[in-house]
């Protein structure tokens, strides 16, 4: 449920072979878009192959090479344009991985108008591991937070034009913010974060939820229970925040066939429309929190009361934008919403994935737990996919074969059948 603490687990890397995959599954989104608007597919093809991928300064691909992947999505899905990695480094910087990359963006963000050679200085002073200058540059500039653009006002740039989604589910927009902070009974003081889920054309909140933490594993979380409850969107759109942007995410929303939108930095107004519905939160529902009898003093009290009022009030109440409430403007085109298939197994797409060498007693650590696998991939690499929240079941996957399910290694009970195993020796 929503809020538990979670363990602290090791980011899980990814490999050139998904990086590639998930290109080329943007792609594959860019021409079904195109194709929605009513051209032929050898134009939307041609039209892809003109543009650099996945932005300036990208890579180009040829016309029939793009078709190929299109038919191979069309049969497969995104299983189809997985494909063989031939190079693990290839399209990344040897470098400046994507953890720093995302801490140097965060870092320029705080404080745009300070000279990068001042900022360098003072990292290193701090004892922070960098690369060079000049490759620090280069990052920055491939970004577009190079000094020419940062000091052209990027951050006064503000939208152009007003846009709304054509049909419910079109486009998903997501984001946190901070939430009430709640005293339980026994005086403990709980910090929470609100993630929202908005429906651009409806304005309909498809979930919301208070967390312990503003992390992947709440923004998951989320998603899957907005998922459950209203079906798949086209698009989903979020900021720059490590939450949205890291490889676990990416790989969730391509099985769920989600095409994943992030917003150039700077261009938090893009997002208007969900910060404008969190300041609503605020501003109605987490006000009446401090009036006589409303207190809550539990994540879960404060969850249910959330519910509640978008139920009630949000959800019943016309939209000064639309002249209709959220409901019926997204339950007017029920019948056209995707649903998921099979929601009893929905859970294992979003099951967080992480690599581990078995030990020779045939364990493996996790969370800070001691996990048994079975003795058969003992000294090999396995790969642990379990639900983030729970951590139950683990499952045990080696080269792509399900090995079973790891379970909660018993010290005492080991010991137990030790001593029997070796009385039993002494017998003979």
């Amino acid at each position: 449920m929503a809020g538990q603490n979670t363990p602290v687990m090791k980011k899980p890397t990814p490999t050139h072979k998904e990086t590639l995959a998930l290109l080329r599954h943007e792609i594959v989104c860019h021409i079904k878009t195109l194709r929605g608007e009513g051209l032929p597919l050898v134009e939307c093809v041609r039209a892809a192959s003109l543009r650099p991928w996945p932005a300036e300064g990208g890579r180009y691909f040829a016309a029939r090479t793009l078709e190929t992947w299109w038919y191979d999505y069309t049969k497969s899905g995104f299983a189809g344009i997985t494909g063989k990695a031939k190079r693990q480094d290839a399209g990344k910087s040897r470098a400046l991985d994507e953890e720093l990359g995302l801490w140097i963006i965060e870092a320029i963000r705080k404080s745009p108008s300070v000279p990068l050679s001042v900022l360098y200085r003072l990292w290193e002073g701090h004892g922070r591991v960098l690369p060079s200058e000049s490759t620090v540059r280069r990052f920055l500039s491939a970004n577009g937070l190079d000094a020419r653009s940062l000091k052209a006002g990027r951050l006064e740039n503000g939208p152009t034009k007003a846009f709304e989604a054509p049909a419910p589910n079109d486009l998903w927009m997501v984001d946190f913010a901070c939430g009430p902070t709640l005293r339980g009974p026994d005086g403990k003081v709980i910090s929470t974060h609100l993630c929202l889920i908005v429906d651009d054309h409806s304005r309909l909140i498809v979930f919301a939820g208070y967390y312990t933490h503003a992390d992947t594993t709440a923004f998951l979380d989320c998603l899957m229970q907005a998922v459950l409850r209203r079906g798949l969107p086209v698009k989903l759109y979020t900021d720059q925040g490590k939450p949205f942007v890291n490889h676990h995410a990416k790989i969730v929303c391509a099985n769920l066939g989600i095409r994943l939108l992030h917003a150039k930095p700077y261009h938090a107004w893009s997002k208007g429309k969900v910060e404008r519905l969190i300041q609503t939160i605020q501003r109605d529902f987490e006000l009446t929190l401090r009036l006589d009898g409303n207190a809550v003093h539990s994540l879960g009290e404060l969850n249910t009361s959330l519910s509640s009022w978008t139920a009630s009030t949000y959800h019943l109440r016309v939209h000064s934008s639309t002249g209709q409430t959220p409901h019926e403007r997204f339950s007017s085109h029920a019948h056209a919403i995707r649903h998921i298939e099979d929601p009893d197994k929905i859970a294992p797409l979003f099951y967080t994935r992480t690599e581990r060498v078995v030990r020779k007693d045939g364990t493996v650590t996790l969370g800070k737990k001691l996990f048994e696998v079975p003795l058969s991939l003992r000294a090999l690499s396995v790969e642990l996919r379990y639900d983030p929240i729970l951590c139950d079941p683990v499952e045990v996957w080696h080269k792509g074969s399900l090995h079973g399910l790891a379970r909660r290694c018993d010290l005492h009970l080991n010991s137990t059948l030790h001593n029997h195993q070796r009385s039993s020796n002494y017998a003979r």
